[in-house]
């Protein structure tokens, strides 16, 4: 859980600096030379699958274990191959891939086109239950096995975010292991895929320990260079920055702001803040799931945004190497496929709050529950202390990331804020769409036209009318103050010096387990 600890606390974490500076750097040399890096996971986990347990630490993890289709080249902006090695559309409805040849599972066994078959089936199954199901794969119709080497994908009618999906919600498993489970969530426990990482023991006391696939096959994402690797459970972020300055850990992501301030300055740590593509955000339940019923009013809402100060929030709570970036317009990011927007969302406006306030009948202002967790609870403390100053009197309500998506699928949510990477990262906007204007339980806006909206945009293959589509809707969204982001989220990681952190991705945690390597 992401904190920003007081002045005190910084004092007391620049006072153990010189106290461990020689012993951190000694041990890191240490596991230097076991080639062993060692890094904390804020959410234990107790099986590492990615269909079963979509969280944040799964997506930091799970990408060194499994292997998709193909992905998705965040610095040149295109898909290359992975499983597949070439694919082409064959119509509106059906894409063929063509398999490659010779790969080994972590098992020594062999991948062909009957493991995609097979995953496929078991998403597809009405019988299987996970979340995400039908936003990720409720477009797939079937797929077919041509022959070893040869699949085709058809899809329930035009899908133009076919290609997103497939290159980052689709894991491939070994047919002949996973099959035979009688739970299928217990292949997690003793994972076996095709990526450049294996895994050697699943313990959610001890962590998740790795090894690197000496086999790893060439002409995909880039393969391992550390041996080993160590997931250890520490869900405390103070406990975290002890281990690194001890020598514990050999790097640290979601680093608080200040903090990272102070770790810059012990001379075996490098800091680095990344812009990512998450952001928080705030969003009504406008549906009135909850039966609050203040937010079924525009003029409510719209006076929500305006007491809301974004400039501010930015400049106390994000590292200062972003403060000079323009403000996120929409709920989509720049960098997403098909993102657009030509509607701003509000300005800061305490007077205008207040006028609408009174023209919706509560001059006073009311009580309200922010339901948030994780790294998005300082930005809600913070909004709860804004909206004072128009008599709204907001009660935080931090949730673990599991009792967070209980409530909010119960309906139980007043007002959200919360957190949104476009499903790890993904490319296009087709994934950020279908989170917020698919019909289902996480949707709180209750918009008709928004869910046509996804569904048109979703079907449409030509990119400009894709985005025409797209920004009638978020466009909408601003209008009808449904939601608005409220503040980046930058990747602070930090790191002993020895440890190389390599870019060419927009993984949200900073770092991808085979883009690391020793000075």
């Amino acid at each position: 859980m992401r904190k920003f600890k007081s002045i005190a606390n910084l004092t007391a974490t620049a006072g153990v600096v010189a106290a461990v500076g020689i012993m951190s750097s000694g041990a890191a040399l240490a596991q230097k030379s076991k080639d062993t890096l060692r890094f904390g996971l804020y959410q234990p986990l107790k099986i590492l699958d990615r269909i079963y347990n979509p969280h944040p630490e799964t997506n930091l993890t799970a990408p060194a274990v499994y292997d998709n289709l193909m992905f998705y080249d965040a610095a040149e902006r295109k898909y290359k191959p992975q499983l597949a090695v070439s694919w082409k559309r064959l119509n509106a409805t059906s894409m063929e891939f063509k398999l490659r040849k010779g790969v080994k599972y972590h098992d020594g066994s062999d991948f062909d086109a009957d493991d995609v078959v097979y995953m496929v089936n078991f998403v597809t199954n009405p019988k299987t239950k996970f979340r995400f199901k039908g936003s990720r794969f409720g477009w797939i119709k079937s797929v077919e096995k041509i022959d070893r080497y040869t699949v085709r994908f058809h899809s329930k009618g035009p899908h133009a975010g076919m290609m997103s999906r497939l290159a980052t919600a689709l894991p491939i498993y070994p047919s002949d292991v996973h099959g035979a489970l009688k739970t299928k969530s217990d292949f997690g426990r003793n994972p076996v895929g095709t990526g450049p990482y294996k895994v050697t023991k699943v313990d959610p006391n001890r962590g998740i320990f790795f090894e690197k696939n000496e086999n790893y096959y060439a002409g995909s994402k880039p393969a391992g260079i550390v041996g080993k690797l160590i997931a250890l459970p520490i869900p405390d972020k103070q406990s975290q920055i002890a281990q690194l300055m001890s020598g514990g850990l050999d790097i640290m992501y979601n680093v608080p702001k200040d903090q990272g301030e102070n770790l810059a300055k012990m001379p075996n740590l490098s800091i680095s803040v990344t812009p990512t593509v998450s952001f928080v955000y705030v969003l009504f339940d406008a549906a009135d799931r909850s039966g609050f019923g203040h937010f079924k009013n525009l003029k409510v809402r719209q006076a929500v945004l305006h007491a809301i100060n974004r400039p501010a929030l930015v400049k106390a709570l994000v590292p200062k190497q972003l403060h000079g970036a323009p403000l996120q317009r929409a709920i989509c990011h720049d960098w997403h496929v098909g993102c657009s927007s030509s509607v701003p969302p509000a300005k800061h406006d305490l007077a205008k709050a207040k006028k609408l306030l009174a023209e919706a009948g509560v001059p006073k202002g009311f009580n309200v529950e922010i339901t948030t967790w994780g790294p998005s609870r300082q930005i809600a403390e913070a909004v709860s202390g804004q909206l004072r100053k128009v008599g709204i009197k907001a009660k935080v309500d931090a949730l673990k990331i599991g009792g967070f998506v209980r409530k909010r699928a119960k309906g139980k949510v007043q007002m959200f804020v919360s957190l949104w990477d476009n499903g790890g990262a993904a490319p296009d906007v087709d994934t950020t769409a279908g989170f917020f204007f698919r019909k289902g339980s996480r949707n709180y806006m209750g918009d008709n036209e928004l869910t046509a909206y996804y569904k048109t945009g979703g079907s449409i293959f030509d990119i400009n009318k894709r985005k025409a589509i797209y920004q009638k809707a978020f466009d909408r969204v601003n209008t009808q103050a449904y939601m608005m982001p409220l503040v980046p989220l930058p990747v602070v990681l930090a790191h002993v010096k020895s440890v190389v952190v390599h870019g060419g991705h927009k993984n949200p945690e900073g770092f991808e387990l085979n883009r690391l390597s020793w000075k």
